[in-house]
């Protein structure tokens, strides 16, 4: 049996260009990858006191072995501000832990029930705010986990006065030894990290993540956390507006590692068709192209009924690249996980439905708050203001919980 070298219909022709947008990207994804290198950076002579912001909220099993990295740094003068709602929480325990172990370090913990909006996460860091001393500052979430390095790396960008926040790119860690951790933490290493790469190659970068550095004048130009307590997420937000109002967002060449240690499947695609939909509320049109970055599915279902010698190669060459990808993120991130390169498309065709899955649905929950993704347009489109107005804000609060 002989293959055509081609077959037009048009599924084959939208299978052909959604194909070939998938190889175009990742081939810059594998130039964008090889091109950075995980590595520590520091500013001979820039050695500012800096404060990290820890917002903390419950007692997962790696939280004492994440926080304790922040309170072990290679950096002169830093404060540590833990941050919980309420002294029952788990959490409390473990930061009294530290800031025994650690008598020598400025460590502090406030806890504050006070909601400034309905994003606790936000709110939280609102109420940690307000005790530090420092004008750079660094937010850490609780399930990070870093090396000595981190404060130097993430304070080194700021000794340009230009720069208003620095974003920390990061990889997935597996914690608890069950396959979903693994396979939630290839999705983070091998396609949001390379995404970011390439997004902040074509067009800078005008966001952050969950840790990130900010200078407390471009934190203040917006309204701070104070304002941030509307959003979901808050960290896209952070930058968004930092960026808005004419300070420089850069990426730090430092990562680190994020805890990723969903016990079930099941848990894990729910988290997964959370982060599309967030993705969908901050880029609408970014999220929808985001298509070409997981193809596969689409193309044997265009290309493989109608098998050609072209329609063939498209699917072998994105497999190949995929898995060329997959490789090359180990050495630059410096990772020690091992590679699974099997894994790989079924990886893909996992990711392809949590995005298809987040293509619907106008409303993410939070704990008992609902973000709607009208209000969430509506305040990024006002974040010009230096804060958001009343009635902007009841637009993004809690409609209750819904059970």
């Amino acid at each position: 049996m002989h293959l055509p070298i081609l077959v037009l219909n048009p599924f084959v022709i939208a299978g052909i260009i959604l194909g070939l947008a998938a190889l175009a990207y990742l081939v810059l994804a594998l130039y964008f990858t090889a091109r950075f290198r995980e590595r520590p950076a520091a500013v001979e002579g820039w050695r500012p006191p800096v404060s990290v912001l820890k917002p903390v909220h419950g007692a997962q099993p790696f939280l004492y072995d994440c926080l304790r990295t922040f309170c072990d740094q290679d950096w002169p003068e830093y404060e540590i501000i833990f941050g919980a709602h309420s002294e029952n929480d788990p959490a409390v325990a473990i930061v009294k832990r530290l800031i025994a172990e650690f008598p020598d370090r400025n460590l502090r913990l406030v806890v504050d029930a006070n909601l400034v909006g309905p994003n606790p996460r936000a709110s939280n860091l609102a109420n940690i705010y307000k005790a530090a001393r420092y004008d750079i500052l660094i937010v850490a979430d609780a399930d990070l986990k870093v090396d000595r390095n981190c404060i130097a790396s993430m304070a080194a960008p700021f000794v340009d006065p230009k720069v208003g926040a620095v974003a920390s790119i990061y990889k997935g860690l597996p914690y608890g030894g069950a396959a979903a951790a693994d396979f939630g933490a290839m999705n983070i290493s091998d396609w949001f990290a390379p995404s970011v790469l390439v997004d902040v190659g074509l067009r800078g970068i005008d966001f952050v993540f969950a840790m990130c550095g900010v200078r407390r004048e471009a934190l203040d130009s917006f309204g701070g956390f104070d304002h941030l307590a509307n959003f979901f997420p808050d960290d896209f937000a952070l930058g968004n507006l930092t960026a808005q109002k004419g300070y420089e967002v850069v990426l730090s060449s430092y990562c680190c590692d994020t805890i990723v240690a969903e016990r079930s499947f099941s848990e894990l695609f729910r988290h997964e068709i959370l982060w599309q939909r967030m993705e969908r509320f901050c880029r609408p049109a970014d999220h929808f192209m985001s298509v070409i970055t997981w193809p596969l599915p689409l193309l044997l279902v265009l290309l493989l009924p109608w098998p050609s010698i072209i329609g063939l190669s498209i699917v072998g060459l994105e497999i190949l690249l995929r898995i060329a990808l997959h490789y090359q993120v180990r050495r630059s991130f410096r990772m020690n996980t091992p590679a699974r390169a099997w894994l790989v498309p079924v990886r893909e065709c996992v990711c392809f439905f949590a995005w298809a899955f987040g293509l619907f649905g106008n409303k993410v929950r939070w704990g008992k708050n609902i973000f709607t993704y009208e209000a969430f347009r509506k305040l990024i489109g006002d974040g010009r203001n230096a804060a958001a107005s009343n009635s902007d804000r009841r637009m993004a609060a809690a409609v209750g919980d819904k059970g």
